[in-house]
């Protein structure tokens, strides 16, 4: 075989693998199994431009909006994104049945207090929780700092 066969066979593969006929959200989500979440709106943020042409209607910013009511989670593979609860439980193993940080009292009563204080809010961004609490600040994984509130929300 020639490589132009090979490099024709190779295209098809990526695309039909790749660029699925538009489904729901979720059903996306699933068969990614992880997708890339950015900030940057420059062109668009990455979750955007990977779901606008896989999921039928979908519009900047449904991620998010529907992000409650899907079977998901955000966290760290190599980037930051969302993926299934099956692939998470994957991803962490151990957390459910060895959890590294176990927490004292005094972080159960505060953990206490923040789902106390969501529960009569409603819907709680993390800056109006550390507004209210002023916890303050602890070291996060890289060594940088992280407010205590976004972290027990966490």
């Amino acid at each position: 075989m020639d490589s132009s066969i090979q490099l024709t066979h190779l295209r098809h593969y990526a695309v039909n693998n790749t660029l699925f006929t538009p489904t729901t959200l979720a059903k996306a989500l699933a068969r990614f199994g992880f997708v890339q979440a950015d900030p940057i709106r420059a062109p668009a943020r990455a979750q955007d431009l990977t779901l606008r042409h896989r999921v039928a209607n979908y519009c900047a910013g449904d991620l998010e909006a529907r992000y409650p009511k899907l079977n998901i989670e955000e966290d760290f593979f190599i980037n930051y994104g969302f993926l299934s609860r099956d692939v998470h439980a994957l991803m962490h193993p151990r957390i459910l049945s060895n959890p590294k940080h176990i927490w004292d009292s005094a972080k159960h009563k505060l953990a206490a207090a923040m789902l106390e204080f969501t529960r009569t809010q409603g819907h709680v961004h993390p800056r109006d929780a550390e507004a209210h609490f002023a916890h303050g600040t602890s070291t996060n994984y890289w060594g940088g700092s992280s407010n205590i509130t976004t972290k027990l929300l966490d």
